[in-house]
């Protein structure tokens, strides 16, 4: 049975407000226990400067802190690392005071030192995001090992919302000697990336690939009394049905962000023991859509893009395909995002306009019926986009575009897409994040061509006026003026359709209602679930 979007709302409301209610009455958080999930795919490393990929996210959030944590759905800076700070009147100076006594993993003290090392040879040139959130640090400077600065050469509306565990997670020094951290090949590649050291609530214990990854409580944590949990286990459960049953079952006690096949929420939120939430996405703002590879033709002709736009039913794969859980996308930022621009609006599903773009765009039908052929590569996070795929190659081939569909592992996607180039069409997703400088920039700007960074651009796109006003929106500290750049770049980048925009996704989250703790702001499945216990 279809859930509509109503329905799966209602539901996810209701739960919502059910868990509130409880909280009124709930228990003293207690310590021990193990919190299991499972979510699909396995992690291919455990940084994220290996790749942001979702899955990583989720695991190496819990062993790697920034200087800051957050706090509520608008993400409002709160000491991590850093005790505290002081922003210069120019807001070219920031100055931060680091905790005493925090310690690494392997016992060693944390200092100013790996803050430095982090951000200037690990995190700007090597996180998919790096040079965005850095590129306008002139300086760090390390005056003692508790104090770090950060020299500007020009402002950063959002600098405060960069020290995210996932955007600037810190590394300690020592751990990297012997590795060459000028070669990016040779950073991802390390060691470090399989057998981590954090300063996080969580260490590595085992890593059993294709079964399970086990975090133990880390006995060191900084937090007095912090974390509640003994052990955080992922179970590695690949059959969406599979998962279903493992968390019906009590085998997990959490699917975090839409881990669960969409046609069984309704079923599972159904059950006494089980928690559907949407909440805790707020700093995320995840927009589906389809990469297409510029770097030849039909798929650099705009005409061709246009085509394949006006061909795919969005309403069709929102309430078919993801059962309500989402809604129509219209281009780079998601409605929810503050700076939105509500002017433009969606493609329509228009085939017999499709057909006469293609025709214009000097494609005709062959004797079978075909225009062209391309090939399409499958995000392998689990059955909803396969469907999806198989969705996209069915209503492509009304219009006279046969598409030849590939599937890989998580790791030859990577590699195919984001380091070969080799593809045509590619489902995936991307967050907008906490600002668009930050989780929207990085897909469109020319410098974001890059062989190996993952979710970048891809597609090879270039266009000088876009990466002009990421640019001058980068530094911009007038909001009003910030917002017409935001503008004017959603307008070209709808137009030109360098990715064809298909869907704004809805995270939802399943648990047993013996979790508790899990939702405390805008990115809560990326925090390090310090506070969160289980009964």
């Amino acid at each position: 049975m279809n859930i509509t979007t109503g329905v799966l709302r209602n539901l996810c409301i209701g739960s919502a407000m059910l868990l509130a209610m409880g909280a009124v009455h709930a228990a003293e958080p207690k310590h021990g226990g193990t919190l299991t999930y499972s979510y699909n795919p396995e992690p291919t490393a455990l940084s994220t400067i290996a790749t942001t990929a979702v899955p990583v996210a989720l695991a190496s959030t819990k062993i790697f802190e920034s200087l800051l944590e957050y706090a509520g759905p608008s993400l409002e800076p709160r000491p991590g690392l850093a005790e505290s700070w002081t922003v210069a009147k120019d807001h070219l100076t920031y100055t931060f005071k680091l905790r005493h006594n925090v310690k690494w993993h392997d016992g060693k003290l944390f200092t100013s030192a790996d803050v430095k090392f982090s951000i200037e040879k690990i995190v700007t040139p090597l996180h998919s995001r790096g040079k965005v959130l850095f590129g306008n640090v002139s300086t760090i400077e390390t005056p003692d090992p508790y104090t770090v600065v950060f020299k500007l050469a020009q402002p950063v509306p959002f600098f405060l919302k960069a020290f995210q565990p996932t955007e600037a997670p810190m590394f300690p020094k020592h751990a990297f000697e012997g590795v060459n951290v000028e070669d990016g090949k040779a950073v991802r590649g390390s060691p470090f990336m399989q057998k981590p050291i954090g300063t996080g609530p969580f260490r590595l214990k085992e890593w059993k690939k294709g079964e399970y990854l086990i975090l133990e409580r880390n006995p060191d944590y900084w937090k007095k009394g912090k974390p509640y949990l003994d052990q955080i286990v992922m179970r590695v459960i690949p059959d969406a049905a599979a998962r279903s049953i493992a968390l019906e079952n009590g085998e997990i006690d959490l699917a975090p962000m839409s881990a669960i096949a969409a046609a069984d929420i309704q079923r599972l939120g159904s059950l006494k023991n089980i928690v559907v939430n949407t909440q805790g996405n707020e700093g995320l703002g995840p927009n589906l859509w389809l990469e297409v590879n510029l770097r030849d033709k039909p798929l650099s002709d705009l005409l061709v893009r246009q085509a394949i736009s006006y061909a795919l039913n969005r309403e069709k794969i929102v309430e078919v395909i993801w059962f309500g859980q989402g809604k129509p996308a219209v281009g780079p930022l998601v409605s929810g995002n503050p700076y939105f621009n509500k002017a433009i609006k969606p493609y329509e599903f228009n085939p017999a306009r499709a057909n006469e773009l293609l025709d214009q765009a000097g494609y005709p039908r062959g004797a079978n019926g075909v225009r062209f052929k391309l090939q399409q590569n499958v995000l392998p996070y689990g059955e909803s986009w396969t469907r999806m795929a198989e969705y996209i190659k069915q209503d492509l081939s009304k219009v006279g575009i046969e598409v030849e569909t590939q599937s890989l592992d998580l790791g030859g996607w990577l590699k195919k897409i984001y380091t070969d180039w080799d593809f045509g069409i590619t489902s995936t997703f991307s967050h907008n994040y906490s600002d668009p400088s930050i989780g929207v920039q990085r897909t469109f700007v020319s410098t974001s061509i890059q062989k190996g960074s993952t979710f970048t651009n891809s597609m090879g796109y270039v266009n000088p006026k876009v990466d002009e006003l990421f640019a001058q929106a980068l530094i911009e500290t007038d909001q009003a003026k910030r917002r017409k750049e935001f503008d004017d770049v959603q307008v070209i980048l709808h137009g030109e359709l360098p990715v064809i925009f298909l869907m704004e996704m809805a995270y939802t989250h399943l648990w047993n209602k013996r979790v508790h703790g899990l939702i405390t702001n805008g990115i809560s499945m990326y925090s390090n679930w310090d506070s969160v216990w289980v009964e």
